[in-house]
């Protein structure tokens, strides 16, 4: 399983770019955090780092030399379909994404995606289907359970599916996967969804978890 930090966003809300920003307390900016929190849960084996081609030398000049850099080619439209995408073709393993701007996102509940994905390819008889995608729906009915499609694990089998989303034009995460090839885990902590679209909003994170 290898830990994706999707850090390729264009942060227009924000201001600036927020993998590069410190928390409160912190000596290491969003996307070093980020990566750290992947690296802690018991069976990621491997990290990688999704951008855009603008600004991959300055986040390899701030990485191990043992984590990926996967550079999402130039494109007009901003979506992270484009570096999941890239992502899966480059590394060819079960990807566990996660967006760098969830600062108080935990090891144990990511820990509940790889339960949750084990647990399912146990149960599963050999005819049918492997789910493509593991992920977190908040509670809410019908098309009101929002899925966390960046906090999620993407199946390399998954990688078909949003190519051909991209080559018919839509670029959206949610909508390239097959509703039905998917495992939804109920969202039990709403606070650690909480991400930072503005600067006002890193006020939410004056007292951050410590995973």
């Amino acid at each position: 399983m290898t830990g994706l930090v999707l850090a390729g966003g264009r942060s227009v809300r924000f201001g600036s770019d927020k993998s590069r920003f410190v928390l409160p307390g912190e000596n290491r900016d969003m996307l070093l955090r980020t990566l750290a929190l992947l690296g802690s849960v018991p069976g990621v084996d491997s990290l990688a780092v999704s951008c855009r081609a603008d600004q991959a030398e300055g986040v390899r000049e701030r990485l191990p030399d043992d984590v990926v850099v996967v550079v999402d080619e130039p494109h007009e439209i901003s979506s992270p379909l484009f570096g999941v995408t890239a992502a899966l073709a480059a590394l060819k393993s079960p990807l566990l994404v996660l967006s760098c701007d969830l600062p108080r996102m935990r090891a144990d509940l990511l820990s509940l995606l790889l339960e949750a994905r084990r647990s399912t390819l146990e149960r599963l008889a050999p005819e049918e289907e492997r789910p493509l995608r593991t992920t977190f729906v908040h509670a809410g009915k019908g098309a009101d359970r929002r899925v966390e499609t960046l906090v999620s694990i993407y199946e390399p089998e998954s990688l078909p599916f949003m190519e051909e989303s991209l080559r018919s034009g839509n670029w959206g995460l949610f909508s390239a996967i097959p509703r039905l090839r998917q495992t939804l885990v109920p969202c039990p902590d709403e606070d650690a969804f909480i991400n930072m679209n503005t600067v006002q909003d890193t006020r939410r994170a004056q007292t951050v978890p410590r995973f």
